[in-house]
């Protein structure tokens, strides 16, 4: 299984209810048709107007051919919340899950 972890930081607090209500009606449904797509999880730090998403796929295979569409969520992320920078991406292998 592999992992890509996005993190946000510097996100205004008032923006971040519109921002997950359009993320998970708009941009997740699409995320999950994805060839691999094994799961998502998504935590928010409202008070510090942080937030980070990671996805999990069956295969890198599976991972890397969902890149352009990810980045495309992760830019319609940015635009509503608002953010002053960009995102940090990160890849794994998960080699422990429990």
């Amino acid at each position: 299984m592999h992992a890509r972890l996005s993190r946000f930081a510097g996100l205004p607090p008032e923006r971040l209810e519109e921002t997950i209500r359009e993320f998970e009606e708009e941009q997740l449904p699409a995320i999950e048709e994805q060839p691999g797509f094994a799961g998502f999880f998504m935590g928010v730090d409202y008070n510090a107007g942080r937030a980070a998403a990671i996805s999990f796929w069956d295969s890198r295979e599976d991972m890397e051919a969902s890149a352009r569409m990810a980045g495309q969520a992760r830019d319609q992320v940015a635009a509503t919340a608002q953010a002053p920078r960009e995102p940090i991406v990160d890849q794994y292998e998960v080699v422990i899950s429990k």
